[in-house]
């Protein structure tokens, strides 16, 4: 396989009009930089617009600019991946199509994996978002950083450049239900953080709405970290030594009246609402627990079923076909 010195993986839903922005800010800034030994690779996640049209276009002027086309809206976890196992370079960058990710900052990640790092993720110091999305942004990221089973970074998205070495250990790892951003900081290596503002988009809007943003939290959360798992555990114990310990007391009341914990005495009134309220408490708690362990239980049936994370309708360009166990699937 030929290799090129720098992969640019580039996920696109629905851009038709932030496409040729693209193109005219970040094709000088590689061409400044690398000369003409890079790729950019559109993965197009079954956008319902000219995306496809204009990607081939793109190629037709440029044979550096490639497209991969998901059968379908896969999501964009699953497209990011796709691009990644297509992706021929010495280094691989991911930024998003809407601008929004620095093309000056991916340059100064690849100098510095050039000179031995092999992680550099972009850190948002700022964003321009509505301020209840940065509070859950700000919330979900700090929660990860104290539950997570390894160092996951604050405020770090799927903007990065890695080395060849990187990628290879996060697209050997096994799961089908895959997070990025998770598995790139769970390989290890040598990882450097670059802060940067994030403005807001050129144009067009987001793609992530509410339920893909709960997704992908739900997804980091269940993926990487056992501590709802650990915690329904501890909790569990302690909520049972609790209701034994009242079971013993409302047994005793029941005996020695004259011992009254609740503030009467249960051989003469049930007292109905103190029962319904301790039903209640009780039964509140199983039904959270029991909707943890259901999404687990989700992520484990997806990893039972082995099906891949997207299925690749078409390539435009000379891409690098996934050397098995590709976790895509291609068909033509």
């Amino acid at each position: 396989m030929d290799t090129v010195e720098l992969s640019l993986v580039v996920p696109c839903y629905n851009e038709e009009d932030v496409l040729p922005l693209f193109q005219a800010e970040v094709v000088p800034a590689l061409e400044a930089a690398l000369g003409a030994d890079w790729e950019i690779i559109f993965v197009d996640d079954g956008s319902r617009d000219r995306s496809r049209q204009l990607i081939v276009g793109l190629h037709l002027q440029d044979p550096r600019i490639k497209g991969v086309f998901l059968s379908r809206n896969f999501g964009h976890q699953a497209a990011v991946d796709t691009g990644l196992c297509h992706a021929k370079g010495r280094f691989i960058g991911v930024m998003d199509c809407d601008l929004q990710d620095p093309v000056q900052v991916l340059l100064v990640m690849y100098a510095k994996c050039q000179s031995g790092a092999d992680v550099c993720y972009g850190v948002r110091a700022r964003r321009d978002s509505p301020w209840l999305l940065r509070f859950f942004y700000s919330f979900f990221y700090l929660i990860m950083h104290k539950v997570a089973t390894h160092d996951w970074p604050r405020d770090a998205g799927d903007f990065c450049v890695v080395t060849r070495k990187a990628l290879d250990a996060v697209l050997a790892l096994p799961e089908k239900s895959r997070m990025f951003r998770g598995l790139r900081s769970w390989v290890g290596f040598t990882q450097l953080g670059f802060p940067y503002n994030r403005p807001t988009r050129r144009s067009g809007k987001s793609k992530y709405n509410l339920r893909k943003l709960v997704d992908l939290a739900l997804l980091g959360f269940v993926g990487f970290t056992d501590f709802p798992l650990r915690f329904i555990g501890v909790f569990g114990f302690g909520v049972g030594l609790f209701a034994c310990l009242l079971m013993f007391f409302v047994v005793f009341n029941r005996f020695f009246p004259q011992f009254s914990l609740f503030g009467y005495w249960v051989g003469v009134s049930p007292v109905a609402a103190t029962i319904l309220v301790i039903f209640l408490f009780f039964m509140s708690i199983l039904f959270v627990f029991l909707g943890v362990i259901g999404e687990y239980i989700r992520v484990l049936l997806q990893e039972v079923k082995g099906r891949p994370f997207a299925v690749v309708d078409g390539t435009v360009g000379d891409v690098a076909r996934p050397e098995p166990p590709a976790r895509t699937r291609r068909w033509g």
